[in-house]
C-alpha cells in the first residue's frame, strides 16, 4: 500500500494536471516550437553523413530514378496529387510501358484546415472543383475521392508487380497516417516513400514516426530536398 506521502505527492501532481489543462493555452506555435527539435533528433538518428541533398524536388526525383529504378517499370501510388506536377513529372522520368501511376485526391481540397508553423491552410485549399489533372499518358489513372473511401477499394483489387513507390503528399498528419497505416502490407523491404511536406513537425513527420512505432518498422533515408527536410525518400526495410 503507499504510504501517506506518496499519496499526498501523487494527489499534487493531478491538481497540478488539472490547473495547466484550465489555465493553460492550447497554442498550435507553441506545441510546433516544442517539437520542432525532434527533426534535428531524427537526423541525427537516421540521416547518415554524405545523404544526398538537393535544392529542388524534381532533382531529388531525377537522382532517385536514376539511382535505383534505371529503365525497370514502377508501381507508383501518388496520394494528394492537386495539379499533377509531381506525377507528371515521374511519368516523364519512366517511360517503361509496363509501368503504372496511379493518383489518390479528393480534388476538393484539404479535408481540415492544415495548421502549420508559418500559417494555416483552411479546409478546402487546393480545391480545384474535380477538375484532373491533364496529363495524356494511358498509363496514369486518377482514383478521385477522400483516401478514407478509395484507398480500401482500390487494394482490393490491386497488386504490386514492379518497384513500388509511394509518394505522401498528404500534408495532413491524418492523411499521412491513414495512407502508411493502409498500406501496411504494401510497404514490404525495397518500398520507396517519398514525403513532400515532411518538415511540418506535427504532420508527415509525426505521421511517419507514429506509424512506424505502432507497426514496429524500420527504414533508411535515401534523400531530401528542399530546406531542411522540405521533401524526404525513404526505403523500407
Amino acid at each position: 500500500m503507499p504510504s501517506a506521502v506518496q499519496r499526498a505527492m501523487a494527489n499534487a501532481r493531478l491538481k497540478s494536471k488539472v490547473v495547466i489543462a484550465k489555465v493553460g493555452r492550447d497554442s498550435l506555435r507553441l506545441d510546433t516550437i516544442v517539437n520542432l527539435p525532434k527533426i534535428e533528433t531524427w537526423r541525427r538518428e537516421h540521416v547518415p553523413a554524405g545523404t544526398p541533398a538537393f535544392d529542388h524536388r524534381e532533382e531529388m526525383y531525377d537522382h532517385l530514378h536514376e539511382t535505383l529504378i534505371g529503365d525497370n517499370p514502377v508501381d507508383y501510388l501518388e496520394f494528394g496529387v492537386f495539379e499533377g506536377n509531381s506525377l507528371r513529372h515521374w511519368a516523364n522520368l519512366n517511360k517503361n510501358a509496363d509501368s503504372r501511376f496511379y493518383g489518390f485526391d479528393s480534388f476538393e481540397g484539404l479535408p481540415e484546415t492544415w495548421k502549420r508553423f508559418d500559417n494555416k491552410m483552411v479546409k478546402a485549399h487546393f480545391d480545384v472543383n474535380g477538375a484532373l489533372p491533364d496529363i495524356e499518358d494511358d498509363r496514369v489513372e486518377f482514383i478521385a475521392g477522400w483516401f478514407q473511401e478509395s484507398v480500401d477499394p482500390f487494394l482490393e483489387k490491386f497488386t504490386p508487380e514492379s518497384q513500388l513507390i509511394v509518394h505522401i503528399d498528404a500534408d495532413l498528419y491524418s492523411s499521412a497516417l491513414y495512407v502508411l497505416t493502409r498500406l501496411n502490407a504494401l510497404l514490404v523491404p525495397g518500398t520507396i516513400v517519398v514525403f513532400d511536406e515532411f518538415s511540418s513537425v506535427l504532420n508527415e513527420f509525426q505521421a511517419l514516426e507514429n506509424y512506424c512505432s505502432a507497426y514496429q518498422r524500420e527504414y533508411d533515408v535515401l534523400a531530401h530536398s528542399w530546406y531542411y527536410f522540405g521533401q524526404v525518400a525513404i526505403q523500407m526495410r
